[in-house]
Order: structure tokens, then C-alpha cells, then sequence
């Protein structure tokens, strides 16, 4: 490096020398600019001075007399009107003193101009016009009061005959005539048509003459036709008279003006040649300026240039100079990873460079062995702290080492609560209280202590806010084990709701399945038991028997439609209810229901209507206060309470009404209030409980709209609130069945049942009501029948029929071929659970198991008369 700087010696003053050289020339360049500027301006000035001396003065001059001229030629019609007498005399004074002022303007112009214009040959003439003008004037004035007299005399004369119309038209009948034809006269514009009303007009007099019409007339209204008609100046005469001047004005006020807008017209000519000559001297007043600022513009680009040329080189100069003062900076704070700048310039810039360069390359070995373990560090350090799970390292005797941010957070721990060192035991006591692990698996990571306590590879702790974290621990090669927990909340949450669903489906499907059948099976009990009813021979001991038995099997059935409002699949009778009424209606029951030492309050507002099955909703108020009962014991108060919500509530937008049960006993604790819901889930002793009450609860709520939500506290008690939609006018309430007289009528049924007790039983109960039955147990024996000469006028099909018949496709099929035949759809299964189906008839009639005596007669009522 010494031997390159040695070989090749730089001139100490060559950049000085450089500069110097530069700036000289700017100085220059700068002075001729300046001269340049100067001389352009000074050429402009003088051409602007010749502009404004010669062309502007002239073209302010023409541009005034072509003003008074257009005032002239504005003014001159005024002359021509009649009726401006007051006006008359300004009129002609203005013209007048316009007139003095363009002669004036005039004689002030250049010769060549006046030659052009010919203003004072054209203003003379225009003279001699506005003196016979003003007299024609006069005499169309005097001309004019003379015809306005006429006119007033025969608007009076028009008034009298108006007056006298039915008298004047029977003695002179010539006379309206004649003054419809002098009210024309004022609009004749030329003597032709003057001369045709004026002999139209002597016509008629002429005629009233010989008739002796004039003498039937009063002596003042033939005086006044004569006055009109035959004087020397009369209406038509002045007419003739005011037309004639009338067109001699026209004549000499068209002159007049043509002289003014030739006038004008040579002003503007003479103005353009002005203009022309204003912008030939503005366009060389714009080629000077041109020309001198491309002179301008020439220079300075030429300085701009030699500038950039100059900062350019400044600018790399101090750009190295700042370099390598920059690196020399950084060498001298221990940093070797910048190279060294201008190394091959041959002047001192590149001298000193290439002495910085020896030094330079003596740190840079050193740099790099240190830079590979400052990386290693620092990617350890982010991935420790940015993990989302928590991480926990510790030594072989449990000690703690070293966590990240997430560990203490995630245990609901403070950050400064852990130290380096804390043994496991004092961790896992700092713990909150109420945490609980479980193990998951035998595998253990590690062994801790004297007493060889193990760590598991995998554990769930269970914290008291209800989060699950899950551990992974690992043992390390040296001893001890690393730890990560992670937040597992949201992932039990959701398989435990989901094992929640797959439940209650699988119980909704059986559940729904024990209630079709035993439907079924109830058909046949409660239609035999109504058979035997309706036996009048039976005994009082055997119908108390029967009673006993009916009332029996109703519950039975009531007992299936509980099955059926678990699984959500029970039909209800929907009605309006009021919610206060229901519960004050109920107060007895319920305090009868519960223990005597339990105080029942009721609050409630008015008009809380809903839309359910009242029977239903007061089955799950008794059930509610039944559970309440016996979580509180002997003592105790229940409190039932209804309101109206508007705003918030689980049911989303709408108003809803919310109907709470609060009891006041020990409450239900955390691990078992998530669980009140399932079905078969009770927590009282063995037989003592099926666990299906609040399930079934939940199941009614759901299906009519609601949403019921458990809140309980222990040693607070309990509070559970429904809230249910609120009633709206397209309520479907469910008919008000009344009793049906039996029997009806004759008719013949076809029934269609696969189960042999089932057919048996209708059949009978349809005979009761005196109808003729056909039975078949298959849907092709039943189609057979009909096709085989069978009558009907009803059919009674079940929907399941068994080994692959259908009840729905029967009806369909015979849709098609009779149209006419009622079909009948029934089953133990609500119309709800089959409309899942894609090819349910939505208008099909439906009759639900079990049916009665009632059902069956309503239902034979309803056929058309044959």
C-alpha cells in the first residue's frame, strides 16, 4: 500500500487550482447575463414607449366616437313615437350635443382617419334627416289628437248604443254595421285598406239614408255620423293622414340610422385596422422579449450547467472527504465492516485513503469472529420471548432457571413472584388456589428430589377461572426438564359441546322412537278402554275399574309427549298466555308442591303475552319450583318473577318476556352446573331422580323459540331465567276441539295399518261411530282393493308401514289417480319430525296417535256430503 502511494505523487494544489478555475468562470458567465438582461429590457421599453405613444391614443379616440354613434343610432326611433311629446325636446338635445360631440371627435383625429370615416359628410346628411324628422313629428302629433278625438267620440257613441242596443237595432238596423266598421279604422295600416273602409262606410251611411234610418236615430247621433264621415278632415281623412307621415318617418329614421351603423361600421373596420396595427407592434414587442429571454435562457443554461458540472465535482469531493471521515469514525468506535472510499483517486483525497486502508484491514479479522456468536444469541433470545405457549426450564433438583414472560402469565401468577432457583414445591404453591392437575398417561419425563417425585410427560392443571392448561415436559441431557404449557380452554369447550350435541341426538332419536311405539301401543289400550266405555251394561265397580285404567293410559300418553318435548319433537298447542295471570293461577299448586316452611313470591307485569303450549309451560314452572324445593330444603324463599325485555337479550332483535325461578339455597357448584342440562344427569341419590326434569325443560324452550340459562352461585343461590318470544298477532293457536255428537253418518273408510292391534282397534272404534271399514295391512293390498271395485269415502293410512310400504307414497299415488278421495296421514310421530322428509305433502291431512272416539268423529264430520 505505502509502495502505490509512493509510485504515483499527486500536485498539493490541483484541486485548488480546480475550483479556483470554476468559480472564475461562473463569475463570468454571471456578468454576461446581466449585460444580456439589461440590453433585452431596454430594447422592450423602447418598443412598449412607440406603442403607447402612436397606436393607443388614436384607437382611445375611435373607440369614444363609435360609443356616441351606437348612442346616436339608440336614440334615433324615439323620434318616430307620438305619444312622448314630454320626451321629445331631451330627445333632441341629446342628439344634438352627440351630434357637436363627433364633430368634436372628429376634427381631433389624424387626416387619414377622417378620410376614412367621412364622419363630417355623413353627419351632415344625418342632420338634414333629424330636422325634416322633427317636423314630420309635429305633424303626426297634431295628426294624432285629431284621430284620438274621433276615437273617444266613437267610444262614446259606443256606450249610447250599448245603452240602446234592442231600440237602435230595431229602427236602424244599418247602424251596428256601420260602427263595427269605423272601430276598425285605427287598425288600418296602409291606404288600400283605408279606402275599402272608408267606401264600406259611405256604403252604409248611404244606405241608412234611403231607408230613413237617420231620421228614426236622435238628432246628437246623426249629427255625430256626419261629423265622422262626411267633413272634410273626418276619422278617415286623419287616419289616411297619420299613416302617410308615419311611413315618411320610417323612410327618414332608417336613413338616419343607416348613417349611424354605417358609421359604426366604418368606426369598427377602422378599429380592427388599429387592433392590427397594436398587434403587430405587440408581436415585435414579443420577439424582443423572446429574443431576449432565449438569450437569457441560453446563458443560464450554460451557467446551470458549469454550476452542475462544478457541484458535481465539489460534491463527489466532500462525498469522499465525509466518507472517509465516516469510516475513521467507525474504525475508531471498533466497527471494521465498511470499505474504504476513494482508494483510487490520484490527489490527496486518494492519499489519505489508501494510508486508512492499512489500518482498517487490522480489525476486520477480529470483527468476524465475534459476529457469529452475537447472532446465535440474539436468535435464542427472540424465539424465547416471542413464544406464544409458556416455556420453563429447571435443574435437576426441581430449581427454577429461566421462563419466558408467558409462564407466569398463563398460571394467573405476577412476574416478579418467580426467582431464580425457586424450588418446584414453592412453585407449584404459588399456584392459585383451587388448581388441580391430572395426569395424562404413565409416562413420566423425569424424576425430581430425594423422594423421586415424578414428572409426568403430560398433564392437564385445571385453574380456578375455568382455563385448562396442558403441559409437555421433556427431560434434558445435563438433568432437570424443560416445560411448555399451553391454553387448551377453547378446544375442551368445543369436543365437550360437541359430545353434548352427539348425546342428545343419539337420546332424541331413541327417546322419539320409544314414543312412536308406545303411541302405538297406547292406541290400541285407550281405544278398547273407550269401546268398553261405551258399554252401558258394565257394572259400577268394572267402570270404576275403567276409569282407573283411562285415566291411567292418559298418563301414559302424557308421559310420551314429555319424551317427545326432550327430543324436541313433540307437537305443541300453541296459545296466547299471559304469563301473571298463568303464575297467580298456579300460586296454590306451587306453594302446595313445595315445603311448608317456603315462602313463594310472585312478581310480574302486565300484558306478558307469549305464544306456547300453556300446558307445557306450566309443567316446566312446577318442575322448576320442584328442583328449587329441594335444593333449599324446610326453609326458604322461591321467588317467581316475569318482565318484559326489549333491548338485550339471548333471543337477538325483538321483544321478548323473561320468566325467572331464584331460590335462595346452597347453589350448584362449578364442575356441576356446566352439566344440569345433560339428560340422565342428576345428582341425587339412586331412584331418586331421573335426571330428565331439566332436560326436558330445556327441550320445550328450545322448541317453542326460548332459551333458558342457568346462574348460580353457592351459598347465594340459584337463578334460572327464561325468556321466551313475545306473543305477535300471526300466533298459530291451536284449535278449540269441542265434543262431537255420536255417530255421525254412514261412510265407508279404508284403513291402512300395519299393526294387527292397532287396525283391530280403529276398526272397531269406526264401527262405533257407524261407519263401514275395510282394513289392510300393506300399502300394494290397499291400492289392489281399490283398483278391485273397492268404495271408500275416506282413507286412513298410517305413515310407517312397514317392510318397505309407505303411508306418504300411498298418498301420493292415489293424489294422482283420485284426486276426489280424502287420504288421512297418521302416526306417532308429530307432522314436525316428518316434515324433514322431502316429499311430505305439506297440505296433507294429519291425525296423530293415539286417537279417540272424539278425534275420529270430528274427523268423519269433516267429509263432504256424498
Amino acid at each position: 500500500m505505502a509502495e502505490m502511494t509512493s509510485s504515483q505523487p499527486v500536485p498539493r494544489q490541483q484541486l485548488r487550482i480546480r475550483l479556483q478555475a470554476v468559480f472564475l468562470v461562473l463569475f463570468f458567465l454571471m456578468l454576461s447575463l446581466v449585460m444580456v438582461g439589461v440590453d433585452g429590457m431596454r430594447t422592450t421599453l423602447r418598443t412598449l414607449t412607440g406603442f403607447r405613444e402612436e397606436v393607443m391614443p388614436e384607437l382611445a379616440q375611435v373607440l369614444e366616437l363609435a360609443e356616441k354613434v351606437s348612442r346616436v343610432a339608440a336614440i334615433a326611433p324615439n323620434l318616430a313615437d307620438p305619444y312622448a311629446p314630454d320626451s321629445l325636446g331631451d330627445d333632441i338635445a341629446r342628439l344634438q350635443s352627440l351630434t357637436a360631440e363627433i364633430r368634436h371627435l372628429a376634427k381631433t383625429l389624424p387626416p387619414h382617419a377622417d378620410a376614412e370615416l367621412s364622419v363630417s359628410q355623413m353627419l351632415g346628411g344625418s342632420e338634414a334627416n333629424l330636422q325634416q324628422l322633427l317636423l314630420l313629428s309635429s305633424e303626426k302629433r297634431s295628426s294624432q289628437e285629431h284621430f284620438d278625438a274621433y276615437l273617444k267620440r266613437l267610444d262614446w257613441l259606443g256606450q249610447q248604443l250599448a245603452r240602446r242596443q234592442r231600440g237602435s237595432a230595431l229602427v236602424a238596423p244599418t247602424l251596428i254595421p256601420l260602427w263595427h266598421t269605423l272601430l276598425a279604422v285605427p287598425q288600418a295600416r296602409d291606404r288600400a285598406q283605408l279606402g275599402m273602409l272608408e267606401a264600406d262606410a259611405e256604403a252604409l251611411l248611404l244606405a241608412m239614408q234611403r231607408r230613413g234610418e237617420l231620421q228614426a236615430l236622435p238628432d246628437w247621433m246623426a249629427i255625430e255620423l256626419e261629423l265622422m264621415l262626411t267633413q272634410p278632415r273626418n276619422i278617415f281623412m286623419q287616419r289616411r293622414q297619420i299613416v302617410g307621415i308615419s311611413d315618411s318617418m320610417a323612410v327618414l329614421v332608417q336613413l338616419y340610422r343607416g348613417n349611424a351603423e354605417l358609421l359604426s361600421q366604418r368606426t369598427t373596420l377602422y378599429v380592427k385596422a388599429l387592433r392590427a396595427r397594436a398587434d403587430e407592434r405587440s408581436a415585435q414587442v414579443q420577439a424582443a422579449i423572446r429574443a431576449g429571454i432565449r438569450g437569457l435562457m441560453l446563458l443560464a443554461a450554460v451557467g446551470v450547467l458549469i454550476a452542475l458540472l462544478a457541484a458535481g465535482y465539489v460534491r463527489r469531493v466532500a462525498q469522499d472527504i465525509q466518507s472517509i471521515a465516516g469510516v475513521m469514525s467507525k474504525l475508531a468506535a471498533g466497527n471494521t465492516q465498511q470499505a474504504t472510499p476513494a482508494i483510487g483517486r490520484r490527489d490527496e483525497i486518494g492519499e489519505l485513503a489508501r494510508a486508512f486502508q492499512v489500518f482498517r484491514d487490522m480489525l476486520l479479522e477480529k470483527q468476524r469472529l465475534s459476529q457469529g456468536m452475537d447472532a446465535q444469541q440474539r436468535l435464542l433470545q427472540t424465539v424465547f420471548l416471542s413464544m406464544n405457549d409458556g416455556l420453563s426450564v429447571h435443574d435437576r433438583n426441581g430449581g427454577l432457571m429461566v421462563w419466558n414472560p408467558r409462564f407466569p402469565a398463563m398460571l394467573g401468577m405476577a412476574a416478579d413472584s418467580l426467582f431464580v432457583g425457586m424450588p418446584y414445591a414453592a412453585l407449584r404453591a404459588a399456584m392459585p388456589a383451587g388448581a388441580r392437575w391430572q395426569v395424562l398417561g404413565q409416562d413420566a419425563a423425569t424424576y425430581v428430589g430425594a423422594a423421586r417425585e415424578r414428572i409426568a410427560s403430560n398433564a392437564e392443571l385445571y385453574l380456578p377461572d375455568g382455563r385448562v392448561l396442558e403441559f409437555f415436559s421433556r427431560a434434558m441431557p445435563e438433568g432437570g426438564w424443560v416445560a411448555v404449557c399451553r391454553d387448551v380452554s377453547a378446544r375442551r369447550a368445543a369436543e365437550s359441546q360437541v359430545r353434548q350435541m352427539q348425546k342428545m341426538d343419539v337420546l332424541g332419536q331413541l327417546t322419539g322412537g320409544v314414543a312412536h311405539d308406545f303411541n302405538n301401543i297406547l292406541l290400541a289400550v285407550l281405544g278398547n278402554l273407550e269401546l268398553l266405555q261405551e258399554r252401558r251394561d258394565l257394572p259400577a265397580d268394572a267402570r270404576t275399574r275403567l276409569a282407573r285404567a283411562h285415566s291411567a293410559a292418559g298418563k301414559a300418553a302424557a308421559l310420551t309427549r314429555r319424551l317427545l318435548a326432550f327430543a324436541r319433537r313433540q307437537p305443541l298447542c300453541n296459545e296466547f298466555v299471559d304469563i301473571g295471570d298463568m303464575l297467580h293461577e298456579m300460586l296454590d299448586l306451587i306453594e302446595y308442591s313445595v315445603s311448608a316452611g317456603i315462602r313463594v313470591e310472585i312478581a310480574t307485569e302486565d300484558a306478558l303475552l307469549v305464544c306456547v303450549d300453556r300446558g307445557q309451560l306450566e309443567n316446566a314452572v312446577l318442575n322448576l319450583a320442584l328442583n328449587a324445593s329441594q335444593a333449599m330444603g324446610e326453609q326458604g324463599v322461591l321467588r317467581l318473577q316475569a318482565e318484559r325485555c326489549r333491548d338485550e337479550h339471548p333471543l337477538g332483535q325483538g321483544e321478548a318476556v323473561c320468566l325467572s325461578v331464584r331460590d335462595n339455597g346452597p347453589g350448584i357448584p362449578p364442575e356441576v352446573l356446566p352439566r344440569v342440562l345433560e339428560p340422565f344427569f342428576t345428582t341425587k341419590e339412586q331412584g331418586k331422580g331421573s335426571g330428565l326434569g331439566l332436560s326436558i325443560v330445556y327441550g320445550f324452550v328450545r322448541q317453542s323459540g326460548g332459551e333458558l340459562v342457568i346462574s348460580s352461585e353457592q351459598g347465594q343461590g340459584t337463578l334460572i331465567r327464561i325468556w321466551l318470544p313475545a306473543a305477535a298477532p300471526g300466533c298459530a293457536l291451536a284449535a278449540n276441539l269441542e265434543t262431537v255428537a255420536r255417530p255421525v253418518r254412514a261412510c265407508r273408510v279404508l284403513l291402512v295399518e300395519d299393526d294387527a292391534d292397532v287396525r283391530d282397534t280403529a276398526q272397531a272404534l269406526l264401527a262405533q261411530l257407524g261407519a263401514h271399514t275395510h282394513a289392510e295391512a300393506t300399502e300394494a293390498a290397499a291400492l289392489a282393493w281399490l283398483q278391485a271395485g273397492g268404495h271408500a269415502d275416506m282413507v286412513l293410512s298410517d305413515v310407517m308401514l312397514g317392510e318397505g310400504n309407505d303411508g306418504v307414497r300411498l298418498y301420493r299415488t292415489l293424489q294422482q289417480s283420485r284426486p276426489q278421495l280424502p287420504v288421512v296421514l297418521t302416526s306417532g310421530l308429530p307432522p314436525e319430525h316428518h316434515a324433514r322428509r322431502c316429499d311430505w305433502p305439506a297440505p296433507a291431512r294429519f291425525l296423530a296417535k293415539p286417537y279417540t272416539l272424539d278425534d275420529l268423529a270430528r274427523l268423519l264430520q269433516q267429509l263432504p256430503q256424498a
